[in-house]
């Protein structure tokens, strides 16, 4: 039923003293923060903040410090009265992650979802993995407090007792590049790879640039122990004396701020869990250069098995007209080699097309199923015979619980008007909900020779039933900040994009040219992990 949804759519348009969490639906981008004890009679806790605002504790008792999620959306706690660190799993079940620590303080989690704790009274980083095999990683600090990671694995700690941030290379190598801190705590990095770095025993927080110049960014605190940055690319503040928490922009604006939390200590954002599980184009595929380009990436750490089909004819059965009467396919590894080619799918495998449960409905329509590495692809549907047509190219995830996903499609294609313009489709799977980026291209295709470009594209996103959740024209004028913080905006200002959070389900992206202008447009939808 899902992917008939999404089909129409593009047609139309542990520790025993913890109790067990709360029931309410936790989501991507929710903010979660460890609380400890201010007056007598309090329980400390984890509390989680939704987007609306609206608090609900998840999990009460224990002493909870440091906290950080992995990929799969567990949350892993450092309880250091225990010496140990609890894992909640995303339905809420705790186990014992780890224990035999000295004083479990900071966490920080590593791309391969490697846990990282500062351990306080050993003086050392301690590495466990996901098996839960525990290792020295780094030795002869003084009082580690926090933990986190660059973009090119380095590690870096906060040193309570030196006030220093020591970054510690991959290959082991330390170097202090921040001294004179008053008991430095948490770290958080930006983007931009700006380093934010928290004063646990003055009221500011520091941001260390790359090349290590240091500016105070913000100032306001009792006593400020944790930071993270949130979808939105704004900085969260924890003010554990002052029993604040605080949300600062990227130039260091207070934009919000809740005094009724309890002491609160570490901060941690709850990364998006769903991927893409079906990827769409629809447009009307002209001659030559104008056929239907699209691009997508598998991304993850083992092969992914698609199902790619050029669909035409059957589009006709939706009162489409001017459908494309015999769509070709060709799939191209990111050199440019051609790896598959298909007419009409029942030539090759179709059997096994068959079996997936999704094959074309017209025996003219094309199918490529393959298995593929993580990388870069592109598939093209053309017309047999340079013939032209609306047309649609789908990309299934036929594998959805490997480690690997569909990190975004790419397509480009002659963006003309009325039913003609390019709409963009996607299915986000199971989880807690994805984090996405849309962009459409025009005026930088130009600028690298492709002739013709949309001049001025505009963008919409709706969902599975055709409600406009978010319009753009030019990107600047709204969620620049957003936009910025993912890392890939538009390189021209005409160019749209919109940023958004989106639980499972169905959504459509519609690229148009601004007043009903036509020409090369190119639509991306990114999967944003």
């Amino acid at each position: 039923m899902r992917l008939r949804g999404l089909y129409r759519a593009l047609v139309l348009a542990g520790v025993t003293n913890l109790l067990h969490p709360s029931s309410g639906d936790a989501a991507a981008g929710d903010i979660y923060f460890s609380t400890g004890l201010r007056t007598t009679g309090q329980v400390a806790k984890i509390v989680r903040l939704d987007s609306s605002g609206a608090k609900n504790t998840f999990v009460s008792g224990g002493n909870p410090y440091g906290l950080a999620f992995d990929r799969a959306g567990n949350l892993f706690v450092a309880i250091p009265n225990g010496g140990n660190v609890v894992k909640y799993t995303p339905d809420g079940q705790p186990t014992t992650f780890a224990n035999g620590l000295g004083r479990p303080g900071g966490l920080a989690m590593d791309s391969n979802d490697n846990l990282f704790v500062a351990d306080l009274t050993a003086n050392a980083i301690v590495k466990i993995t996901p098996d839960g095999t525990k290792t020295t990683y780094a030795s002869g600090l003084n009082k580690p407090s926090a933990v986190t990671f660059d973009k090119a694995g380095n590690l870096y700690c906060s040193e309570i007792a030196s006030g220093q941030v020591v970054r510690i290379s991959t290959s082991g190598d330390k170097t202090t590049i921040a001294s004179g801190l008053s008991e430095p705590q948490a770290l958080a990095f930006d983007q931009a790879g700006n380093l934010f770095v928290i004063e646990g025993a003055a009221p500011n927080v520091f941001k260390i640039a790359p090349d290590l110049t240091r500016t105070l960014f913000y100032t306001a605190l009792a006593r400020g122990l944790g930071l993270c940055f949130n979808l939105r690319g704004n900085l969260v503040v924890t003010d554990n004396a002052g029993g604040g928490l605080f949300v600062v922009d990227q130039q260091g604006t207070e934009i919000s701020n809740d005094f009724d939390v309890q002491s609160p200590i570490h901060v941690a954002v709850e990364p998006p869990t769903s991927n893409s599980v079906n990827i769409a184009t629809r447009i009307r595929v002209l001659k030559d250069d104008k056929a239907l380009f699209a691009g997508f990436i598998v991304t993850g750490t083992e092969p992914k098995k698609v199902l790619i089909r050029g669909i035409g004819p059957s589009l006709s059965n939706f009162g489409l007209s001017g459908t494309l009467a015999d769509p070709t396919l060709e799939l191209h590894d990111q050199s440019g080699s051609l790896l598959a080619v298909n007419d009409d799918w029942k030539e090759a495998n179709e059997s096994e097309i068959a079996a997936t449960g999704i094959p074309p409905t017209d025996n003219k329509e094309a199918a490529i199923l393959t298995t593929l590495p993580p990388g870069s692809y592109t598939a093209i549907e053309r017309g047999k015979g340079n013939t032209e047509g609306i047309a649609l190219i789908e990309i299934y995830d036929l594998a959805a619980d490997t480690h690997a996903s569909l990190a975004n499609i790419s397509s480009r294609g002659f963006v003309d008007t009325g039913s003609n313009v390019m709409i963009g489709g996607f299915i986000v799977g199971g989880g807690n909900g994805s984090r996405i980026l849309v962009r459409a291209l025009g005026p930088s295709l130009g600028a690298v020779g492709v002739a013709n470009a949309l001049a001025n594209p505009t963008l919409e996103l709706r969902d599975g039933n055709g409600n406009l959740l978010r319009s753009n024209d030019n990107w600047k004028d709204q969620q620049r900040q957003e936009i910025e913080f993912v890392g890939i905006p538009p390189a021209n200002d005409l160019e749209s994009a919109i940023a958004a959070t989106v639980p499972p389900g169905n959504y459509t992206a519609v690229l148009a040219g601004a007043n009903g202008a036509t020409g090369i447009g190119l639509l991306e939808i990114y999967n944003v992990k």
